[in-house]
């Protein structure tokens, strides 16, 4: 009988990425995924270290897979990740309930590390080179959107962050292998990937012989049935006009920047160790604009950075306010152990940082829907994600219809994103659009959260409605 594996999953998209890596190795080793964590023999918790609140989040379930393996004795419990990395002799003290832990660049290692376990307890977090000599399995989740790592680790120690210490030094995977784990993806029948990596734009710059970010974007647009390309996380620093131009050229390249900026006060951005000022930051963003008609842009930022002054916060949001993002993640400053801001005073008190976070969330959604607005009367090409049970929020936009609907009940809801990213919620008459399917929406309804309109676009004249 095969033996049976549950996953946890914490954090970005690369944590989710290295999870269906995981998955991948354990399948080759004669493992089957079960929905039950009590009823497998291993279940695995990958973690992330980014804040202190994803750490507490792993210790309470390894609490309650600590109650299943009473239950059942059998039961091995296995923590990775970047909390791992950063912390495993002591997970393995506190928690002695853990059977194996092992690092972020230690994963090729899990079919030697699952026989050592049976020994008992393994911790092996030490920093290894990436074995880029062949593509590693992979059990990727279903859908027609998948990630692709370019890259491991960062050589960017930004003051705040665990990352270059708890995934290592920056290593590009080889263009070849790239391309042919995307085409593989492609005959699993994916249409779109996301690149990853911890700044995919500075790919290649370490290896003389391999192609810069943008070439490498012109690599994968060539490959046939390949719909859509994105990719996360860009670093100010190397967005260049040669990226720009590249993502300008590649017709699959789609039209979204995620460009962190973290703060738009030079005196915390010295501070943060970025690399870069407000005034160079914005104009890059304001190439990417000139280059790129139509182009969406999202970021970072962090709130009460130690030091941040009323004045350093009025500076961000004077960013926000001229960079015109789609949408931003902000993140309350978390104390990182190992990271030189970490031994910084002048700590910001927690009631002002609430209060500037929220001021930052009401300018940022402002500006979301006035990006929205611009959107209607507009058809976007919208990748389709999934049809939705109820029609959320379209009874008043199909009412409002010059007597071409009778009712909303003719029409099934779908929702996807466009080139932008942008979220698209839809009506239409076909009830039997598929998941990765491309259509042309009208839009002709806006808020925050999304905007909606019809598909076919020419079915339905209506009002627009913000």
């Amino acid at each position: 009988m095969a033996k049976r594996f549950s996953l946890y999953t914490y954090g970005c998209q690369m944590n989710k990425y290295d999870s269906e890596t995981i998955s991948g190795y354990l399948e080759q080793e004669g493992y089957q995924p079960s929905e039950e964590a009590g009823d497998s023999d291993l279940v695995i918790v990958n973690t992330c270290s980014i804040r202190e609140k994803a750490e507490d989040k792993v210790y309470s379930q390894i609490g309650r897979l600590n109650k299943l393996k009473k239950k059942n004795p059998n039961m091995k419990i296995a923590v990775c990740g970047c909390f791992a990395n950063r912390a495993g002799e002591e997970i393995a003290k506190r928690a002695k309930s853990v059977d194996l832990i092992f690092g972020t660049q230690n994963i090729a290692k899990l079919p030697e590390l699952l026989e050592k376990m049976e020994e008992g307890t393994v911790v092996d977090t030490e920093a290894m080179v990436p074995d880029f000599t062949s593509l590693e399995p992979m059990n990727r989740e279903n859908g027609k959107s998948c990630w692709v790592s370019i890259a491991r680790g960062c050589d960017n120690f930004c003051t705040f962050c665990v990352v270059p210490y708890t995934r290592g030094p920056e290593w590009s995977k080889p263009s070849h292998l790239i391309v042919e784990e995307v085409e593989k993806a492609v005959e699993e029948g994916f249409v779109e990937v996301t690149l990853l990596g911890q700044n995919v734009n500075s790919y290649g710059l370490k290896d003389n012989s391999e192609l810069s970010f943008g070439g490498l974007l012109g690599k994968i647009n060539k490959i046939d049935g390949l719909q859509r390309i994105r990719f996360t996380t860009s670093h100010p620093q190397n967005c260049d006009l040669e990226m720009i131009e590249s993502m300008a050229a590649n017709d699959k390249v789609c039209e979204h920047l995620h460009l962190p900026f973290q703060s738009g006060s030079n005196n915390i951005l010295e501070k943060m160790e970025r690399g870069y000022t407000s005034e160079e930051y914005l104009e890059k963003i304001s190439l990417f604009y000139d280059k790129i008609p139509g182009g969406v842009l999202t970021s970072d930022v962090i709130v009460g950075f130690p030091g941040e002054t009323d004045k350093d916060f009025e500076e961000t949001l004077d960013l926000v306010r001229q960079s015109s993002f789609e949408g931003i993640y902000s993140f309350k400053y978390s104390p990182r152990p190992g990271t030189p801001a970490y031994g910084m005073d002048c700590l910001v008190d927690e009631k002002v940082i609430d209060e500037r976070f929220e001021e930052l969330a009401n300018v940022q959604k402002e500006i979301t829907k006035e990006n929205h607005d611009k959107l209607l009367g507009s058809v976007q090409e919208v990748l389709i994600d999934k049809k939705l049970e109820k029609k959320k929020n379209l009874l008043d936009c199909a009412s409002c219809c010059s007597g071409a609907v009778n009712s909303e009940e003719e029409f099934v809801s779908y929702v996807g994103r466009n080139r932008g990213s942008q979220r698209v919620v839809f009506l239409s008459k076909e009830n039997n659009l598929k998941i990765g399917q491309t259509v042309n929406v009208k839009i002709l309804r806006s808020g925050v959260q999304n905007v909606q309109g019809f598909y076919p676009e020419h079915e339905v004249e209506m009002e627009l409605v913000k």
